[in-house]
């Protein structure tokens, strides 16, 4: 009688510890979904990388948006990577030739300076992963295709709207971006162009890193030197609320103009601020990026150059409709 206690005893425990070893397993089980953009499980989806030139500021929080969503539309295994300021070139680069260990099928990159990020670039090339350029274009014939705007137009629409303000002969300021970055050389090249097309003079010019701080010192110290200046052209948003601010600060009031589109920019026009803005669309930039990856790696056809829409010059006008649509595009 006894044994058979014990034996009824004993299956009641194998039966426990057994049911005890099965949960555990499973507790321990992990996702194989990594941000880094590591290989998942799941060989039937196409995975593509996108590595901006940062993550700081609202124009790269619209293209970190339009990525995501195109993700998720087009079914993609995708991740987004960044230096933490659009000046680590070397940061940026060191991320493209980390992800050259990883299983991709496509390359977004929006390129912070062409002739140093060429060289991992050529490595994507040389084992078949197609690169789709965003953006900021380069001179490169490895490249599958650039999508984005053309900035010098860009800046010849910004200059141009300067000049509305202003009559002929009267001095303006440039504020540049990071030196040798095509976006700003482009974008002040086409400012350049109009703003003499219409007769002003260009008396200072500075470059300020796209950084709003590093703006405000930068104007400072060009109306110190130049006190005639009446108007300001700047590369960026960020850079022309930084202009702003040191105008503001020495009670003066002159149009200034930026590019981007973002929300701050746009709140200030409205309240009488910033004068204008020239809108990208960069959503659509990143979005498109995706949707024509998809293409490149089902073996399809697609143009050298994609245009991601047309710019969008935004004044007092639009400001309340144009604000509407980035808070939509950024879930604010």
């Amino acid at each position: 009688m006894k044994s058979k206690g014990y034996l009824a005893i004993f299956s009641s425990l194998t039966l426990v510890l057994l049911l005890l070893a099965g949960c555990g397993q499973r507790s321990t089980t992990t996702s194989n979904e990594i941000s880094s953009g590591d290989k998942k499980d799941n060989p039937g989806k196409p995975k593509v990388a996108v590595v901006l030139k940062s993550l700081e500021a609202e124009y790269f929080k619209l293209m970190e948006s339009g990525a995501k969503i195109g993700f998720k539309d087009f079914d993609v295994e995708g991740t987004i990577l960044a230096p933490s300021s659009q000046t680590e070139v070397e940061k940026q680069i060191n991320i493209l030739e980390d992800l050259l260990t990883k299983d991709l099928d496509a390359l977004i990159v929006m390129p912070s300076q062409s002739k140093a990020v060429i060289p991992v670039l050529e490595k994507y090339k040389a084992k078949g992963i197609p690169v789709l350029l965003v953006d900021s274009d380069i001179e490169w014939d490895g490249k599958t295709t650039f999508i984005g705007t053309d900035n010098y137009t860009s800046g010849h629409e910004a200059g141009n709207v300067l000049a509305s303000h202003l009559k002929k002969g009267d001095e303006i300021a440039i504020i540049e971006g990071v030196l040798g970055t095509p976006v700003s050389e482009d974008r002040v090249k086409g400012a350049e162009d109009a703003l003499k097309e219409a007769g002003l003079k260009v008396a200072a010019t500075q470059t300020a890193d796209f950084d709003r701080v590093k703006a405000v010192s930068v104007v400072e110290n060009i109306l110190t030197a130049n006190p005639n200046i009446k108007g300001i052209f700047a590369a960026n948003d960020e850079m022309a609320l930084g202009a702003l601010k040191a105008t503001t600060a020495r009670n003066m009031s002159i149009p200034i103009i930026g590019i981007d589109g973002t929300s701050e920019a746009i709140q200030s026009i409205s309240k009488g601020g910033l004068t204008a803005t020239v809108a990208q669309q960069p959503y659509n930039m990143t979005y498109k990026s995706v949707e024509n990856a998809i293409k490149v790696i089902e073996g399809g056809k697609i143009d050298k150059k994609i245009n991601s829409g047309k710019d969008i010059i935004i004044t007092k006008k639009n400001a309340s409709e144009k604000l509407e649509e980035v808070k939509n595009l950024l879930n604010k």
